[in-house]
């Protein structure tokens, strides 16, 4: 509606064989989906992506079939994963930059066993780790991590460090977007998650990361298409699309590998295979996932979803 250009990125899984080997050309013919219904591409993300799972080297290698296939056609961003240490993190970070994305995501700084970084201790991770990465930087301010950054303290980073191109604000309330959105320069994109930005996208955000689009693409893709047109009645079929589909997908969370490679499962898209500690739900829960996205009527949304897409491509 501002007429700023709107991205939606799908946080992407990442197929296997049975035997728990990645399945590259599986995961060429995914991302080939993604791309056609123009969605960016968020590869290794610690939900979607399983990255904690993979070894910084399988990481490397998917972040380079990323690059390969949607690199120049739409943004094709590292999730890395979450890290107890700058070093923990740089050592996957290097494997993205090497690759050639476009940026990379650094997530905070890691609660593990219950310990909540405080302001210091995040400041000196973040400012490590900037220090030794020069390529664009996103940065995450998830919920899930229970800290939330001050918005001086993301002032002084952006001041610093010019290498900072975006903030993923997944969860956030929007009061504390707002406040964010209006302190740091425009030029500098704020992501927020699929289920707030219909509200969020009024306050600035430049578009949302989600993994609905895994199975939803086009749904996913017309939700900031109609907003970018001004097409209010499509904005709201989009978001109630989605928003069900959310409910439906949500009876699995949490995990959100666990729902995505079920439903790409019952789609017949996927196999199914997860890597332990996971395991995919039986076949009665994926009987009733499929069930249910009968009802919703998937096809249908998606073949007139992108229909409306490609009518704005």
């Amino acid at each position: 509606m501002n007429g700023q250009e709107l991205t939606t990125f799908c946080m992407t899984p990442n197929p296997y064989r049975e035997d728990g080997s990645l399945d590259e050309e599986a995961l060429r013919v995914h991302l080939r989906r993604l791309v056609a219904a123009r969605t960016g591409l968020f590869l290794c993300s610690g939900g979607a992506g399983e990255a904690h799972v993979l070894t910084p080297k399988e990481m490397g290698r998917i972040y380079q079939i990323g690059v390969e296939e949607g690199k120049g056609k739409v943004p094709v961003y590292a999730g890395l994963r979450e890290s107890r240490s700058a070093a923990a993190m740089y050592e996957v970070a290097k494997e993205a930059i090497d690759a050639g994305v476009d940026a990379v995501q650094l997530y905070q700084l890691d609660n593990g066993h219950g310990m909540i970084p405080n302001a210091r201790e995040q400041e000196a991770y973040w400012r490590e780790l900037l220090d030794a990465i020069h390529s664009p930087v996103a940065i995450s301010i998830h919920y899930d991590a229970k800290f939330k950054a001050s918005t001086r303290l993301l002032q002084d980073l952006v001041a610093r460090y010019p290498q900072i191109c975006a903030f993923n604000l997944v969860g956030s309330q929007a009061s504390y977007f707002l406040e964010l959105r209006e302190a740091i320069p425009e030029s500098i994109k704020f992501y927020c998650g699929v289920p707030e930005f219909v509200q969020h996208a009024t306050l600035g955000a430049a578009g949302y990361i989600n993994p609905a689009g895994n199975i939803i693409p086009y749904v996913c893709r017309s939700l900031v298409d109609a907003w970018m047109a001004g097409d209010l009645e499509q904005v709201s079929r989009s978001n109630r699309a989605i928003q069900r589909f959310l409910r439906i997908v949500n009876q699995w969370a949490p995990s959100t590998a666990r729902w995505v490679k079920m439903g790409l499962k019952v789609r017949g898209l996927g196999n199914g295979v997860l890597r332990l500690p996971y395991l995919l739900p039986p076949e009665a829960e994926q009987r009733n996932m499929a069930d249910q996205f009968a009802a919703l009527r998937i096809d249908e949304l998606e073949t007139q979803a992108a229909a409306y897409v490609r009518a704005h491509a």
